[in-house]
């Protein structure tokens, strides 16, 4: 499990983009005298990933800690893994090198689906993809981007599935989903999610939305990013 950084997001913090920008770009002697890491990552999702450059950001925190992040993506708009599975440009970037990780995220609202509807859907996809990565290169490691809940619920899904009608419920279903694919791919989850949970509980003041409720604001993808960070190199996002 990933440290929670959430100074960054303690009640009585500072100007949250302040913080971002002295937090990712200050220079941290500590760093470099912890060894050298470098992965090399792709990222298959959507909007969820491209939104603020996601992989940029990793890439900007690692470096920052003296590490090395070398990364590839297809992020389509509303990608579900169905979609990547059939999305030729995935199938040749998970073929085109030996990767340490890929990251996969599906589309923001189907693991939130229930459970019949999402082992039938989402789950027979997610065991397809990971078998790929596996057989381009059985030492690839699996990484399950766990989003999170829309800011008030699915409003869209909300008649068909009351269980998503809030935020809270939304979140239990896609911890619940992404820990599924996990589990069952014996992969692992990075749990953005959760720690956007923790960030809302602890300071909800601080602003992780854009203004549509759903995609991340640079808060939101710096505390993502952050997660991936220790979840890719098992390090502290920062000291």
């Amino acid at each position: 499990m990933p440290y929670f950084f959430l100074d960054f997001c303690k009640k009585n913090s500072y100007d949250s983009f302040s913080i971002f920008y002295t937090l990712l770009f200050r220079f941290n002697p500590h760093s470099f005298a912890q060894s050298h890491q470098k992965r090399k990552v792709l990222f298959l999702g959507n909007s969820y990933t491209y939104v603020n450059n996601l992989p940029q950001l990793i890439k900007d925190i690692a470096l920052a800690n003296g590490d090395t992040l070398v990364f590839d993506s297809n992020c389509p708009g509303g990608h579900t893994f169905n979609n990547h599975f059939n999305n030729a440009t995935s199938l040749a970037k998970i073929n085109a090198q030996a990767w340490d990780c890929v990251i996969l995220q599906a589309q923001s609202q189907e693991p939130s689906f229930s459970p019949g509807q999402v082992a039938a859907q989402t789950l027979p996809y997610a065991i397809k993809l990971d078998s790929l990565i596996k057989n381009n290169n059985n030492c690839s490691e699996t990484v399950f981007y766990e989003t999170w809940g829309r800011k008030y619920g699915d409003a869209s899904n909300c008649g068909s599935y009351p269980p998503i009608c809030t935020y809270i419920g939304m979140q239990n279903r896609l911890r619940a989903s992404y820990k599924l694919f996990a589990d069952t791919t014996q992969s692992i989850m990075a749990p953005a999610g959760e720690a956007w949970r923790k960030s809302i509980a602890q300071n909800p003041t601080l602003e992780l939305y854009s203004s549509d409720q759903s995609h991340p604001a640079l808060e939101g993808s710096y505390l993502t990013a952050c997660v991936f960070y220790e979840t890719l190199f098992h390090k502290k996002c920062f000291k």
